[in-house]
């Protein structure tokens, strides 16, 4: 299998990615996370995986935000048998009412400054250092095993939007 990207589309989904991965649920251990944060500009226009359309890309709607990655995994190396590079986006497993990226193919780091100069060629930089997620994040991840309230509105017909965590103060 070749290289793939994950790349969320909001900025705290990473975070609510890192989280449900490690099984986070405490702000004591929140606290003990320590991440580099990217960020990047691409310039591709990727597939849109949506509930609406998972069948039209051999998916069921569900299996786009299941705890089993085998179906997304099999659609990943459908994709990685595509021309190079190219992209996807797919509801966020862990953050729902976000999206993630993910791109198929060797990419090129550049100056995120720089213009791209080839397909392959993504302006990045490091947005921060030994960084942690917010506290107020931690009650709107979705964890395994638990129902992903977007998908739920949407087998509902029922529409869904994210909503920012509250924060008392700035800094």
């Amino acid at each position: 299998m070749g290289p793939v990207q994950y790349w969320s589309l909001h900025p705290l989904t990473p975070w609510a990615e890192i989280l449900r991965a490690q099984g986070i649920q405490t702000p004591e251990e929140s606290a003990e996370i320590r991440q580099r944060l990217w960020v990047a500009r691409f310039e591709t226009a990727p597939d849109r995986v949506t509930f609406d359309t998972a069948v039209s890309f051999g998916l069921e709607a569900e299996q786009l935000i299941s705890d089993d990655y085998g179906a997304c995994q099999r659609l990943g190396e459908q994709r990685l048998d595509l021309e190079l590079p190219n992209a996807i986006t797919v509801p966020s497993a862990a953050l729902p009412g976000t999206e993630n990226l993910v791109v198929f193919g060797p990419l090129v780091r550049s100056p995120y400054s720089a213009a791209p100069l080839s397909p392959d060629d993504v302006p990045v930089s490091i947005a921060a250092d030994y960084a942690r997620p917010p506290e107020a994040l931690l009650p709107l991840v979705r964890h395994h095993g638990d129902p992903h309230d977007e998908y739920v509105a949407w087998s509902r017909g029922e529409p869904f939007g994210f909503r920012e965590p509250r924060v008392e103060r700035l800094a």
